[in-house]
């Protein structure tokens, strides 16, 4: 199928929600990675939701991406998880102006990394987002994963923690810090995109009930990157992209739980229904406060 023939974004994600809900108790399960959901969100082009049209995307806005997010979540909480994580990267590339780019100092080599990012994302590449630590949360001024320039690139070593697709992603948004601080001590904190393959490793450490299969392992790494690896094209810009697009960091995730939060609402109006309950005045009272409350 191609892009043309494909059905919208958000009627896609309301069409496969159900096939989703119907593989979430056995992914769940087995705590394995939804490869099945992933090979359908693939092909429904949403991988490339957020890409440019240019660039073979769907060239959705932050709204898009919140409804299509919601309803992927009605089917699977752990997939539509996943897929914000490869969002954030995308979405975040894609919708920071060029403009903006390049009064943060950005390079024209790093318009041509982004558009290869981006592309890729199109044609089917899944990426994750590596940035909490052990300790130290997602606090971008506390990380402990270190960088050091080399000859043609970057030297990455750490460990991340609750890496959503961890194992399964084509490459990971890393935050890490400069070996060497600021000259008034500041930290200067860089954020890289890393291929999978050799150097980056992924230690089983994730079973939370009912987003077992997010995957959200640690990952050590112990890698060399290209210097296009490197976000932005520009050393220290992860608090100034924070600033840019926030959303992508706070936002995007409220979007998948207010799609989990449906189908719970659902479930309870089911079991209600199932039980010949609904009739209650207090369940009643209470359904309804929570469907008001996810309206």
């Amino acid at each position: 199928m191609t892009r043309t023939e494909r059905t919208s974004p958000l009627t896609a994600a309301r069409e496969l929600a159900p096939v989703l809900a119907r593989r979430a108790p056995e992914y769940d399960e087995a705590g394995t990675f939804p490869q099945a959901d992933f090979d359908d969100l693939r092909a429904a082009g949403l991988l490339g939701l957020m890409v440019p049209t240019r660039l073979g995307g769907a060239g959705a806005s932050f709204a898009d991406y919140v409804d299509v997010a919601a309803a992927l979540a009605t089917g699977a909480g752990a997939t539509a998880l996943i897929f914000n994580m490869h969002a954030s990267v995308t979405g975040a590339l894609a919708h920071t102006p060029d403009d903006v780019a390049r009064a943060m100092g950005a390079p024209p080599s790093y318009f041509v990394a982004r558009d290869r990012v981006l592309a890729d994302a199109a044609a089917g590449a899944l990426y994750a987002v590596a940035m909490s630590e052990r300790g130290a949360g997602s606090r971008l001024s506390q990380v402990t994963t270190r960088y050091a320039r080399t000859a043609d690139g970057f030297r990455i070593t750490g460990s991340k923690a609750f890496v959503s697709g961890a194992g399964h992603a084509d490459a990971y948004l890393v935050a890490a810090r400069a070996a060497e601080a600021e000259s008034d001590g500041e930290p200067v904190v860089s954020y890289f995109l890393v291929p999978a393959g050799a150097g980056v490793t992924v230690e089983p450490t994730w079973n939370s009930l009912g987003m077992r299969a997010t995957g959200s392992h640690d990952l050590h790494l112990d890698v060399t990157v290209p210097a296009d690896a490197l976000l932005g094209g520009v050393e220290g810009l992860t608090l100034l992209l924070a600033q840019v697009m926030p959303h992508w960091l706070v936002a995007s995730y409220a979007a998948v739980y207010v799609g989990v939060a449906r189908s719970a609402v659902d479930a309870a109006s089911a079991h209600l229904t199932e039980r010949g309950l609904q009739h209650l005045s207090a369940a009643r009272a209470r359904l309804g406060r929570a469907d008001a409350a996810v309206a």
